[in-house]
Formats: structure tokens, C-alpha cells, sequence
């Protein structure tokens, strides 16, 4: 008795299933062909930049780095509870203090 019940609700969630895929095919269908019309088209092509607009470029100095990097680790450093230290972020503060390591190290710190 529960193995007939039991199919019978399966194949209806089956059924269900297969119409909704069969619908979402004919949206994909649907959409595929949108996009290839010549109205998208013209739509991208108004929406792409002209030959004037340009990006900013902006340059980053090791010091500027090694400052925001401080930075970063004094404010991790203020949610630390007080009398409890992080010896990842002394390591850390202290290779961004010392002269002679580089920023990939650090980083490879900070991503540990």
C-alpha cells in the first residue's frame, strides 16, 4: 500500500520536474535569442565606453603598503581582548617594521 502511495508521489514530483525543465529550456532558448538580436546589439554597443573614456591609474609605494598594513593590524589588535596577544599579528607588525623583509612574505603571513 505505502509502495504504491509512495510511487505515485514520485512520479507526480517527476512529472512537475520535467515541466520545469522543459520550461526553463524554452527561457534559455528564449533568452539566447534576445541577446542575439540586432536590438541587443545596438543596446551594447551604446552602453560600451567611447574612445575618450579612460581609466585612473594609480600607483602604490612599498611605504604606502607597509603604512595601510600597520594600520590594519592596530585596528585587528584594538578587538584583541586586552591581556590576550595574537603572536601572528606580533610576527606580522614586526616584519612590517623591519626594513629587509619583503611585502610577499607578510603577505604570505597574513594569509595563513
Amino acid at each position: 500500500a505505502d509502495l504504491d502511495k509512495n510511487c505515485a508521489s514520485k512520479e507526480a514530483v517527476y512529472e512537475e520536474e520535467k515541466k520545469m525543465r522543459a520550461e526553463e529550456v524554452t527561457a534559455l532558448a528564449d533568452t539566447i535569442n534576445m541577446l542575439n538580436s540586432d536590438d541587443a546589439l545596438e543596446l551594447f554597443k551604446k552602453t560600451l565606453p567611447s574612445a575618450s573614456a579612460s581609466f585612473l591609474q594609480l600607483q602604490t609605494t612599498t611605504a604606502s603598503m607597509r603604512a595601510q598594513a600597520r594600520d590594519l593590524v592596530k585596528r585587528v589588535r584594538s578587538k584583541v581582548l586586552p591581556g590576550h596577544s595574537d603572536t601572528r599579528l606580533d610576527f606580522i607588525s614586526l616584519a612590517l617594521n623591519g626594513k629587509k623583509v619583503g611585502m610577499d612574505g607578510v603577505v604570505k603571513m597574513i594569509e595563513r
